[in-house]
Order: C-alpha cells, then sequence, then structure tokens
C-alpha cells in the first residue's frame, strides 16, 4: 500500500470559486466582494457537515492575500496559494474550536491578531466549529472581533449556528451554506470515477449521492469504500454487499406480495432480506422510505420532480403505487414510524416486524370506520353473521319493514335499547332533589363558592337570611326565599348573576334562580326573574338531557340503528339553531 496516498475527499477538494458544488450563489457573491473591495473584517459560514465550509474559507483566503488575484479570483499557482491550500501559510491561521475552546486560547490570539502579517496584505484566522468556543472564551473574542485592527480578517465557520451567542453573530457576515442536491453529487461523482479510471453504474451513484444526505464530504468517503475493494465496475449490487441494505428488487417484491395480500410470501422475502445479516431496525427504515416514494408517486403522478430516484427505479415503483391508494400508504408510513420506535427499545425486535409485515399485508382486511357507518343498514334490514375481519355486508328481510314513527312527542316511541344507567353525579342525586336537610347543605355549598369567587358582598348580603327552598336539576330551575325588604329594594336583580353563577357551579349545569320573598315576611309581593346565566365550568360535569328529549333522539331511524348496532347510548341533545330562510335540514 502506498504510503502517499489521498482519499478522495482532500485530493478533489474545491480549490477556487468555480469549483464549488451547490454553492454558486455564495460563491459569486464572494468573488463580487474581493473585486470590489467590499470586504467584511468577519465572516460567519454555517450549513451541514461537508458542503464546502472550509474549503470557501480557505478559497476566500486565497483571494485576500494571492498577489495575482484577478476579478475576485485566486490563481492557486503562486506560493501563497499553495501554501494556503496546505494548510502551511503563516498568515493564515486555522484554529480548531473543539480543540482550543478556552479562553486562555483566545487571549493568545488577540494578543497575537496586533501583529502585522509577514509577507501578505492581512493575517486571516479561520476558526472552524465556532460553536464548540466556551462562554469565557466568546466574550474574550467578542472585543476584537468588533474592532479588529486593520490587518486583520476573520473567518467562522459552524454546523450549529444556533449555539453562537447573538453578541457574536451581530458582528459577522453571515452565509448560509445549503445541502447539495442528490443530481449535483451524483454528477460530481460520475466525473471522479472518470478520472479514477472506474466504471459506475448511474444508478450506483445515485444511491451514494442519496446516502450522503446533502454532503459531498461523505458522498467521496462512501465512494473511497467502494473503490477500496479493488473493483473496477460500481455496481448496486456491491453496494448491496457493501452497505448491508437490501436492494431494490427486493423491497418491491416484498410491496408486491403485500399489495396482493400474500402475508406467507411476505414474511418468506422479509426472512430472506433478514438472513442476509440485515438488522429489523435498517430494513424497515428502508420499506418505510420504500412507501414514500409510492406515496409521491399516488399524489403527484409519475412526471413529478419530487421523486428523487435514480430513473431505473421509477418504472419499478409505478408499476406498484396504483395498487395502493394515499391514505393506505401514510397509514403504512405511519405504522412503520411506530414499529420503528418500538423496535429501539425493544428485545422482541422480530416477533414485532413480523407483525407489522403481517398487519401491513393484511390492511385490506381490516375495515375502516367509515365503511361501516356507511353499511350500516337502513331500518328494516339486518345484518347476516360476519367471520371476523370480513366486510360489512347488508342484506334485506323478506318481511317489508315497518316505518320509522315520526319525531313527534305526540306518538309513542318504539321499544329502544336501553344501555345500564351509570351512576348519577352527586348534582343528580336526591340531594339535589329532595327538600329540607340536603337544601340547606347544597346552600352553604353555594355559599362556600362566593366566598372562593370573590362574592362575600353576595354572602353578606344573603348569608343567614335566605333559603333554597326548591331545586330541579333536569329542568334547570331553582327557588330562593328571601328577606322581603331586600327583593323589593332590587338586592335580588342586582345580585341575581353572581347566585345563579355560584348555583349552576355547585348543580353542574345552568340554572334559572326565582327570588321570591320568605313567607310570612312583611312587605310587597315582588318577584324577580330573569332568563338563565351561564353556570361556571365545573371539571369532569357531564351534562344531562331531559328524559322526554333522550326518548325522542333515540326514536330516531339513525340513531336506532347506531345504538343497535353498537351498543351506544344518547348521553345529551342539543337542538339545532333556527335554519336560515329557505333553508332546512
Amino acid at each position: 500500500m502506498s504510503d502517499g496516498y489521498t482519499v478522495l475527499a482532500r485530493r478533489y477538494r474545491s480549490l477556487n470559486f468555480d469549483e464549488l458544488i451547490g454553492q454558486e450563489a455564495i460563491a459569486q457573491t464572494l468573488k463580487n466582494a474581493v473585486a470590489g473591495g467590499r470586504l467584511a473584517h468577519a465572516f460567519l459560514f454555517t450549513g451541514t457537515r461537508g458542503v464546502g465550509k472550509t474549503s470557501s474559507a480557505r478559497i476566500l483566503a486565497k483571494a485576500i492575500n494571492c498577489p495575482n488575484t484577478s476579478a475576485g479570483k485566486p490563481c492557486c499557482t503562486c506560493s501563497t496559494c499553495l501554501a494556503i491550500g496546505r494548510g502551511e501559510d503563516i498568515d493564515v491561521i486555522e484554529i480548531d474550536g473543539a480543540s482550543n475552546n478556552g479562553v486562555e486560547q483566545i487571549r493568545d490570539l488577540r494578543q497575537n491578531s496586533g501583529v502585522m502579517p509577514s509577507r501578505s496584505p492581512c493575517k486571516i484566522y479561520i476558526i472552524d466549529e465556532v460553536h464548540m468556543l466556551s462562554t469565557p472564551a466568546f466574550n474574550a473574542l467578542l472585543k476584537t472581533l468588533e474592532e479588529p485592527p486593520a490587518h486583520v480578517k476573520f473567518i467562522l465557520a459552524t454546523t450549529d449556528v444556533h449555539k453562537v451567542p447573538p453578541t457574536i453573530l451581530s458582528r459577522c457576515q453571515r452565509y448560509d451554506f445549503k445541502s447539495i442536491s442528490t443530481v449535483r453529487i451524483a454528477g460530481h461523482l460520475g466525473k471522479i470515477c472518470e478520472q479514477e479510471k472506474v466504471r459506475a453504474e448511474p444508478a450506483a451513484l445515485h444511491r451514494i449521492a442519496l446516502l450522503a444526505f446533502g454532503s459531498m464530504r461523505d458522498a467521496l468517503s462512501l465512494l473511497d469504500r467502494v473503490l477500496s475493494l479493488g473493483a473496477g465496475h460500481i455496481t448496486e449490487t456491491l453496494l448491496d454487499e457493501l452497505l448491508g441494505k437490501p436492494s431494490v428488487a427486493a423491497l418491491a417484491g416484498l410491496v408486491g406480495a403485500m399489495a396482493d395480500g400474500d402475508a406467507a410470501l411476505a414474511l418468506r422475502l422479509v426472512h430472506a432480506i433478514l438472513a442476509e445479516g440485515m438488522a429489523p431496525e435498517q430494513a424497515l427504515a428502508e420499506l418505510t422510505e420504500f412507501f414514500r416514494n409510492l406515496m409521491i408517486l399516488c399524489v403527484c403522478g409519475e412526471e413529478t420532480d419530487l421523486l428523487d430516484v435514480p430513473a431505473e427505479w421509477r418504472g419499478m415503483l409505478s408499476k406498484l403505487a396504483p395498487r395502493f391508494d394515499p391514505p393506505t400508504l401514510v397509514h403504512h408510513i405511519a405504522l412503520g414510524d411506530q414499529t420503528l420506535r418500538s423496535l429501539r427499545g425493544s428485545t422482541m425486535q422480530r416477533p414485532l416486524f413480523d407483525a407489522l409485515i403481517v398487519r401491513l399485508a393484511l390492511a385490506p382486511q381490516f375495515t375502516s370506520l367509515r365503511e361501516v357507518l356507511e353499511n350500516i343498514p337502513p331500518p328494516g334490514e339486518s345484518i347476516a353473521p360476519q367471520k371476523k375481519n370480513d366486510s360489512v355486508m347488508v342484506r334485506p328481510q323478506a318481511v317489508p319493514a315497518t316505518p320509522a314513527p315520526a319525531f313527534s312527542s305526540a306518538v309513542a316511541p318504539p321499544p329502544v335499547y336501553q344501555p345500564p344507567r351509570e351512576e348519577p353525579p352527586p348534582h343528580e342525586t336526591a340531594e339535589a332533589q329532595a327538600p329540607g336537610v340536603h337544601l340547606e347543605t347544597l346552600w352553604e355549598k353555594v355559599e362556600k363558592h362566593l366566598l372562593e369567587n370573590k362574592g362575600a358582598v353576595v354572602v353578606k348580603m344573603f348569608g343567614g337570611r335566605a333559603r333554597l327552598s326548591h331545586l330541579d336539576a333536569a329542568a334547570g330551575t331553582a327557588q330562593l326565599e328571601a328577606p322581603a325588604r331586600l327583593v323589593n329594594m332590587g338586592a335580588g336583580e342586582k345580585y341575581r348573576q353572581s347566585l345563579e353563577t355560584a348555583l349552576g357551579a355547585v348543580v353542574g349545569r345552568p340554572i334559572r334562580l326565582r327570588i321570591v320573598p320568605a313567607p310570612g315576611d312583611p312587605g310587597g309581593p315582588a318577584e324577580v326573574e330573569s332568563p338563565p346565566t351561564a353556570a361556571a365550568p365545573v371539571p369532569n360535569a357531564r351534562r344531562v338531557a331531559p328524559p322526554e328529549l333522550i326518548r325522542r333522539a333515540q326514536a330516531i331511524p339513525a340513531v336506532r340503528r347506531l345504538i343497535d348496532q353498537f351498543g351506544a347510548q344518547v348521553v345529551d341533545v342539543e337542538s339545532p339553531a333556527a335554519d336560515p330562510p329557505g333553508e332546512s335540514r
């Protein structure tokens, strides 16, 4: 093995602005800044790994210090450019922020920045992974970064710009490097393979570009691994062996078996994939990505540019896509993600994975709620006994159906299913209905509620003088007997809302309160009445409709079918608002 071998990521690093892949806008901006002499004293390059931040920093340093710069571009042949490219130039200092993140290193930088450059116009500091600096180090850098000497330029690079303090960001000219597209990466890999005299299938290069996730350096490192096998021809099969990923043909066969509903074949294909040494997590991730590609084809059509796959795969995907509908694929992706999270913390990965495969293969046999509701039989029809997972089939009876009674209280409703009644909440018990001591206890709760909700004045006015004489929680009515003079002087009208709110909060539903003079109390017969006031919400309180209204609702044919089919229960009834003129429900 040669001792002088240089990896592809270093050998094919961009040397000038024109060689930057996928960052043309930033390259043009920097060239114009150098050519026009409008250089900032500090630059911040941010973006994901391997997109050209450090390479751009070196190119910019060349353009600033190169004696032969033309139109903002360095010559890349002089001693200054060559030294900067090797990282050996004395006037261009590269600092790793991860290993030099202390305040002492930054103080040394501040002291050395005052020294004039030895042979170049500017002394340039390139600080990589600047977000790794400590807070004291950032504070030490801040003053120098704000007002550096005229001969000093700073170029900061980071992958986590959100960790850089805002005080640093505001003093830098920021450039955001975007991820490189898969097509651009695959095209660049093809040119490198030509220079390396290696044959490569376009689909294989496209797959390498996909696995790089927008990073040119990751793509070149992966290509280096493939070339290390000594193969002069890069194929998808070679990638499958090297990366341990299932082939597209294997995934297509598995998804085809699921489309056919053949769970046994799907399990055999999964077993073959896992037998190659692949982990269930990795296989499931690849399968979920395959479903995502099918979903895009189903939703956007075959000509969409959102499908980032090689041309050879499109034909295979286009044949499978019509066999699914978008909701099913969305459901499959959600199930895949849910199972993937379960696999990561489970000691039974294979049973979970196999269960998911069977579930996806038998998806057509699981009836959706919409289908069940659509197949509820109308009055006079019954549902034949069904086998498990069978579709709901409706068969009419031979005997003509009897029409359901109209929605009218004058007609007695037919017998309906009456589910077991739950225990009523406290406000529906005898405490809220019976007179005497129970109403006295209830009134004490009302006074307590008033005191806890800034109603001390109301309690002072009525407490100990008024008596709750009647309460019908179902009807929402109550009667309070108060001294006649309070009623006559308008105290009932003044404090009615507070009383109704407190009473409604205790009972659990809006209450309409009548305030009348106490029997035998001297004073004119005064009585005040108002519409119900909205009660304050009570946690876990449930509204209860009048029994007659519930019986009428249960007599509606559609409601009755739901009760018979599912054992449903009517718990509340609301009257719809009046229809606008010309409309009906």
